[in-house]
């Protein structure tokens, strides 16, 4: 959903506890990347040929790693660790972007480097990019029924600038726990990933385990999220298109907001960005 020219300016506003849409930051300076190319946070580099890419996670966050191919291309990812080991992989196809997503909170992983390997299935033009600096999302407490509009305090965003290949945040939720994003499509572009402490191989994921295990349900014109265990989650949002630079930033955005449990089958921001009461 392309946010509206109101919306995208209330997302520049709002910066204390929320993902804001970044009106003011510019698009790191791409450049052709070559092999064993280091990656840093935030940074996005284009290519047209196979290439290792490498970085390191440095906070106890979750983070992640993602490739977006041109329309026509078709790019795969494989995620490695220090020791070459392969942890993880995304395959989709032409245009779809890949990622691959590490928990690093405590009790997980420790830190540590990684190669991302970049691989053709259909050779074009494409786009990495590594978020290691992850932002939290707090979701707000439930103060009244239905929402205002985009400044409603009940409110809490996602978002994700045009410049972008991939954003992530970490979210706390319980086990049985719920929120809803405003759009009945949003589970294919905003992900909730979760892992086990009792297993080490979920805490590094490709995008087809994450919506594989991810527990989403279309409900009143919104998705509801329902996490599975306690603990930190991560927030994915990809886009599935080529970034692009537009003066003023533009995004796509969803509206979040914690379950009623006196409503729990009525999205209170079904008509967003209008009220809906």
């Amino acid at each position: 959903m392309a946010l509206s020219r109101s919306a995208r300016r209330w997302f520049g506003a709002r910066l204390a506890g929320t993902v804001a849409l970044a009106l003011t930051v510019p698009l790191a300076h791409p450049g052709a990347a070559v092999a064993g190319t280091a990656l840093g946070d935030g940074d996005v580099q284009i290519a047209r040929t196979a290439q290792d890419y490498t970085y390191r996670t440095y906070q106890r966050h979750w983070s992640v790693v993602a490739v977006q191919p041109a329309a026509t291309a078709d790019w795969d990812l494989t995620l490695r660790d220090a020791a070459g080991s392969t942890l993880a992989t995304s395959v989709y196809g032409l245009g779809r972007t890949d990622f691959v997503v590490v928990d690093s909170t405590a009790g997980h992983l420790p830190f540590g480097a990684y190669t991302a390997v970049v691989s053709a299935y259909t050779p074009g033009v494409y786009w990495v990019q590594q978020r290691t600096d992850t932002a939290t999302i707090t979701l707000p407490p439930v103060t009244h029924s239905g929402t205002t509009g985009a400044s409603d305090p009940d409110l809490t965003f996602s978002s994700l600038v045009d410049h972008d290949v991939v954003t992530v945040a970490d979210l706390w939720l319980t086990a049985g726990e719920s929120f809803w994003a405003h759009t009945t499509t949003a589970a294919s572009s905003l992900l909730l990933a979760e892992s086990d402490p009792a297993d080490p191989t979920s805490f590094v994921q490709g995008r087809a385990t994450v919506a594989a295990r991810q527990h989403t349900e279309v409900i009143d014109g919104c998705t509801r999220y329902t996490a599975q265990r306690t603990g930190w989650h991560a927030l994915i949002q990809i886009g599935d298109r080529a970034p692009s630079t537009h003066v003023p930033t533009q995004g796509t955005g969803y509206a979040l907001h914690r379950i009623d449990p006196a409503r729990p089958l009525s999205c209170p921001q079904r008509e967003f960005p209008g009220p809906t009461p």
